[in-house]
């Protein structure tokens, strides 16, 4: 496969006569991968489940946990003995952690078949599962902790006290604090320099620059453990109230959570650009490409550079695996589909045995699996970037319902079937017309009362001021039900009854989105802003009632316009299968306002909207072509 991703699209296009669409297009029919449960993923799964023998499984994958502690010199084909240093430094770990003693490890070397073949392939696309899943939570004398852990080795030696102190206090949020999204400095410029020169040591490290690690750390997030080797005595420096060593129990070595580090890592670079020289600035921003916290960036209302802005999560993880070191670039497909839970793949081996371009791969990659794009993108623009700008800059952006978890949330807005044509992408949804904008009249008690009692950090169920507006709005609709209002505001006092009697749904079910869609009409309701209400879009029937509530962009706008949205859930057989092959049940959700062109069958998204909908999945959804934008074609 031809690496190009360093080209712009322009370039890319050039060498072939093909548009990018066609070249997309061609891609996905000869290469996505046929992956069905595969036993690696399987016994994972089993892992998560077992109590006392964690290995297990059959068939062509076996997944090889090693729990000698002495390795025999005769190894099975395709298996790479790591250096002496890396296993006895596991070792070292598990012996003085009691938690990990009689716990088998995981080292690719070891457990996947080195040579080139459909069980690589299929390997190295099961990685999520080993790394998504390597801690466990367990109950014991009724408290919950996490067992398992992903550990990274570390070359670079902290040296001396004052480095070690430094670390300490740069991890524990001394040196700089995010207020409200706002980072602040805490200590003067000199000082910050320092800690500066002590970050930049430690990304030297090569483990910070190796697109594979990346995805290990990723995937793994609070499970994962760096290892940096240490020989100071530390005995009582370190410890917290109960006498524990903040850096670990592990002799020689300290051990540091990555993901405190990046949080920690992106908070004090935020705050000492706002004061620093341009050279210190530019420090950061380098700093930030290899350890970066995304939701961070994304809440921060101060940016340095490229690196520091972050609008979506998948751009974010193409661009931070592209610059890693990587030796086989192909499988930066892999690893992206991995981060980016992608269910559908692309066969490597296919396009490696063909030359296909990188550049187009990955833009195939990103199509296929649902990712919504811009259409109001100036083509030449565009077209001068390399591919993972493009990612950043084509991407649709989503202005999610609520305060916490957007990333997560924006990562699922995603069409939830594609079916890639010439014309375009087939989807499946619902096309809405949004045709009357209200304004729900509600009491002085019952706003004041919403803002005293509004937690942005719930977002699966509805405090008692929320049911009040959302009653209100269905006091409204009654009294507009000759216009289209008797049904939905019948829906809406269901729905209301349902979160009154049953359970809080579970995290990123269709369930847990229509509450957080329902808290995005409260809080416009509270904030005096217009909603637009919509009915299924039939020319066929003279009359359809409302079903669905949104909340327009502009909340100034009262204008009567007619504009459309395009609505789209995964169907319980689509979300069962997808959750078979993750082992895991984040649904997919699309709500679109758009444009609707009835000759060619055709919506072009405008923009993301937030709402409430009560649409018959069996009866509503129709099929409708997403045209490919203008710079591919």
């Amino acid at each position: 496969m031809e690496n190009d991703t360093t080209y712009s699209l322009s370039e890319i296009r050039i060498t072939s006569l093909e548009s990018l669409s066609s070249r997309v297009l061609d891609i996905q029919r000869r290469a996505t991968l046929v992956q069905q449960k595969t036993a690696m993923r399987l016994c994972v799964q089993v892992d998560l489940n077992a109590d006392e023998n964690p290995s297990g499984g059959t068939g062509p994958i076996e997944l090889r946990h090693h729990s000698s502690d002495e390795f025999a010199p005769e190894q099975p084909p395709g298996v790479i003995m790591p250096p002496d240093v890396v296993l006895n430094r596991i070792l070292n770990f598990k012996f003085c952690n009691p938690d990990y003693l009689h716990t088998p490890f995981w080292v690719d070397k070891l457990c996947i078949n080195q040579d080139v073949g459909d069980e690589k392939e299929i390997a190295v696309h099961s990685m999520d599962l080993v790394y998504q899943y390597s801690g466990k939570k367990v109950v014991k004398a009724g408290q919950e902790r996490w067992v398992g852990c992903s550990l990274g080795l570390l070359f670079v030696e902290i040296k001396t006290v004052a480095q070690l102190t430094m670390l300490r206090r740069l991890l524990d949020s001394k040196f700089a604090e995010n207020n409200n999204n706002e980072p602040k400095l805490l200590v003067s410029i000199e000082e910050a320099n320092s800690v500066l020169e002590l970050i930049e040591t430690i990304l030297r490290d090569s483990w910070w620059h190796r697109a594979w690690i990346f995805q290990e750390e990723f995937l793994a997030s609070r499970h994962m453990i760096l290892l940096l080797p240490c020989t100071l005595d530390r005995t009582g420096l370190f410890e917290n109230e109960d006498g524990v060593d903040l850096f670990g129990k592990t002799s020689g070595e300290i051990e540091v959570r990555p993901l405190n580090f990046r949080t920690e890592v992106t908070t004090f670079c935020l705050a000492l650009s706002r004061h620093a020289d341009k050279v210190k600035q530019n420090q950061c921003s380098e700093i930030l490409k290899h350890a970066r916290r995304y939701t961070f960036l994304y809440r921060s209302k101060y940016a340095v550079g490229p690196s520091s802005v972050v609008h979506a999560m998948s751009p974010a993880i193409f661009e931070d695996i592209s610059i890693r070191g990587i030796t086989v670039p192909s499988d930066i497909l892999a690893i992206a589909a991995n981060c980016c839970r992608y269910v559908t793949r692309l066969n490597s081996q296919v396009l490696n045995n063909t030359n296909e371009s990188l550049s187009a791969a990955v833009l195939t990659l990103f199509v296929m699996n649902g990712e919504i794009l811009r259409h109001d993108v100036e083509r030449e623009a565009v077209l001068e970037q390399t591919v993972f700008e493009c990612l950043r800059t084509a991407k649709l952006q989503v202005q999610p319902p609520v305060q916490a978890g957007e990333l997560i949330f924006i990562k699922m807005c995603r069409l939830p079937t594609v079916k890639m044509r010439s014309a375009g992408l087939e989807v499946r949804g619902v096309l809405s017309r949004l045709d009357k904008k209200i304004k729900v009249g509600v009491s002085a008690l019952d706003q004041d009362l919403y803002w005293e009692n509004n937690d942005v950090t719930e977002t699966s169920t509805l405090n008692e001021a929320e049911k009040r507006l959302l009653l209100a709005l269905a006091g409204h609709l009654e009294s507009i039900r000759r216009e289209g209002g008797d049904a939905l505001h019948v829906k809406l006092r269901e729905f209301l009854k349902e979160k009154e009697a049953g359970r809080a749904p579970q995290f990123w079910s269709q369930q847990h989105i229509q509450v957080m869609m329902a808290k995005a009409v409260c809080r416009a309701i509270a904030e005096r802003r217009p909603l637009w209400l919509s009915r299924p879009h039939d020319p066929t029937r003279t009359w359809i009632p409302w079903l669905g509530i949104f909340v327009p962009d502009d909340p100034f706008d009262a204008s009567v316009a007619i504009s459309f949205a395009f609505t789209a859930a995964e169907t319980d057989h689509e979300l069962k299968d997808r959750g078979a092959k993750l082992a895991r049940k984040n649904a997919r959700v699309t709500s679109l306002e758009v444009r609707f062109d009835p000759n060619p069958n055709q919506i072009v998204p405008k923009k993301w909207i937030n709402g409430l909908w009560f649409f018959n999945n069996k009866h509503h959804p129709r099929s409708f072509v997403v045209p490919w934008p203008k710079w591919m074609q």
